[in-house]
């Protein structure tokens, strides 16, 4: 069996009143970007230079760092952060909490993660070697 599966219907956008063009493909910094195209992550990788192991590594470690620096600040995305969500939750996935996210990366207990980040200096010196095998405690 064969299923030919029909290009999209173009959707109008409009901004002010004005209609916006759109395009099939374009160049963007030297990479011609195409709607056709299927580029698996390992072929983004490798156009990066990256492993994904890294990439993985360099996510972990930009999220502790943002968390360092809310954890320092009052602010909307800190009381989100630590907030609490009133209610029941319904079936399905198990309950997920960005801070308990926090401590699985971080491997250290959340008490401990909390008190750290308060300290910039000592915040950056626990995460700074995050993912080589030498972060300090």
């Amino acid at each position: 069996m064969v299923i030919s599966k029909k290009e999209p219907p173009k959707t109008e956008i409009k901004v002010k009143g004005k209609s916006i063009e759109q395009i099939d493909q374009f160049v963007y910094l030297g990479q011609l970007i195409t709607t056709d195209d299927k580029v698996t992550n390992k072929e983004v990788l490798d156009k990066v230079g990256m492993q994904k192991l890294e990439l993985l590594q360099l996510i972990q470690k930009r999220k502790l760092a943002y968390y360092g620096h809310i954890r320092r600040h009052c602010s909307i995305q800190k009381r989100v952060v630590e907030g609490k969500v009133e209610g029941k939750r319904g079936r399905g996935r198990k309950r997920q909490s960005w801070l308990a996210n926090i401590q699985e990366t971080s491997k250290l207990r959340l008490s401990v993660t909390c008190e750290a980040a308060l300290d910039r200096e000592r915040w950056r010196r626990m995460t700074a070697h995050f993912g080589d095998g030498t972060a300090q405690r």
